[in-house]
């Protein structure tokens, strides 16, 4: 009996050391059905906007405008009008803005009186003569006189509207912004901006921006005081009122004193992208501060204009006078100390005859060709009636050829 007893102590050892035969494992669960998630409804894809209407073309005249008229008759120039100038009461419409200051804008619609060619040279301006012109009578003659006819008050809404129908009447739709310098009455303005908008045969929109000058010799130190405080004013206009003209191209042509309000409005605008990037900038004998004028404004002109064209005079005595009465060189004062940098483009206009004091320039045809070969043209220095030359530095300028 000892054997089975043997066999039976061994096979409880081979179990307990897992030799046996594992028992068969239960029946794994069976997952209870999941029902589905619920599906979202698509988000529906909203069709593409309609593509913008293209916009209509501005409407332009087929030619361009002229003043050929003036070859034969008298003409009426229309002139638009931009003014710091303070309204005043008069029968006569040159005078229907004086010397005191706004100190905002206003606008007004004018048109001058330019006798043909046949009475006047190109950059005359004959203007009544005293004795019928005074304190009796004013009986001026259009056939001989340039004079102011007709001068009123707009609302900018009203000017705007009649700016744009005046440039759906050229084809080039360019607007030419003149303002005026020292020492310049609002008839005498008035007068200039008619006379070059007819002698460079201008294809577009004169505008006039006005401040209050004075009107005389003695009024220089409020007349610099009046031009400061009108740049504020001039860079309001350029971005509020301008774009809203829609013009093609718009140019800007500051004179003497007027270049002090043209480069403080530029100032204004640092940084500025809503007002219009001028297709033309010129400083004619701008009476300006030449630090004022490399420190703050030269910097800024890039993104203000595409090209700067500055005309500066040996002969300047206006400028002068200026200078030593600022105690500071002026920009367009030529000489050995003539303003020459590679940003823009300096005419040295000492050849050309103007005026008794050589300040003002736009009565002489060499003077209007260029600048209407400029303005019109875009035409580049190099290709304009002016000798290259180059000072010592390498820096190149231009001057008028021949004589006076």
């Amino acid at each position: 009996m000892q054997r089975p007893a043997l066999a039976l102590v061994a096979m409880l050892l081979v179990a307990a050391c897992g030799g046996g035969t594992a028992p068969a494992p239960a029946p794994a669960p069976v997952p209870a059905p999941v029902a589905p998630a619920p599906t979202e409804p698509p988000v529906p894809v909203e069709p593409p906007a309609p593509a913008a209407p293209a916009r209509a073309p501005l409407p332009r005249a087929v030619t361009r405008r002229s003043w050929s008229a003036l070859d034969s008759a008298p003409q009426r120039i229309p002139v638009f009008v931009a003014t710091t100038r303070r309204q005043v009461s008069s029968d006569r419409p040159g005078q229907r803005w004086g010397t005191d200051d706004a100190d905002t804008v206003g606008f007004a619609v004018a048109q001058v009186n330019l006798p043909s060619y046949r009475a006047r040279r190109e950059g005359e301006l004959p203007r009544v003569p005293t004795t019928r012109d005074n304190a009796l009578r004013y009986r001026p003659d259009s056939l001989q006189d340039t004079y102011v006819t007709q001068a009123q008050p707009a609302s900018p809404a009203t000017w705007t509207a009649l700016v744009r129908r005046a440039l759906a009447e050229t084809q080039s739709r360019s607007v030419l912004v003149f303002v005026h310098g020292y020492n310049v009455s609002f008839e005498d303005a008035l007068v200039r901006v008619a006379q070059l908008t007819a002698d460079l045969d201008f294809d577009g929109v004169p505008v006039l921006f006005t401040w209050p000058s004075q009107g005389s010799l003695s009024g220089y130190v409020r007349d610099q005081q009046n031009a400061r405080n009108s740049g504020y004013h001039f860079a309001r206009f350029l971005r509020d009122v301008v774009p809203g003209l829609e013009a093609d191209r718009v140019s800007v042509v500051g004179h003497s004193m007027g270049s002090e309000v043209v480069a403080r409005g530029i100032v204004r605008l640092a940084g500025d992208t809503v007002a219009p990037v001028l297709a033309q900038l010129v400083l004619a004998a701008p009476d300006l501060d030449v630090r004022l004028f490399r420190r703050e404004v030269l910097p800024l002109v890039p993104a203000r204009a595409k090209r700067l064209t500055l005309y500066a005079s040996d002969d300047d005595e206006a400028l002068r006078a200026s200078a030593v009465l600022n105690g500071v060189w002026r920009l367009g004062l030529g000489g050995d100390s003539l303003v020459v940098q590679p940003e823009f483009d300096t005419i040295d206009a000492s050849r050309v005859k103007g005026d008794a004091l050589q300040h003002t320039l736009f009565g002489n045809p060499s003077l209007i060709a260029d600048l209407q070969a400029l303005l019109a043209g875009d035409v580049p220095p190099t290709n304009r009636r002016l000798l290259e030359l180059k000072r010592p530095d390498g820096r190149i300028f231009w001057r008028f050829r021949g004589g006076r």
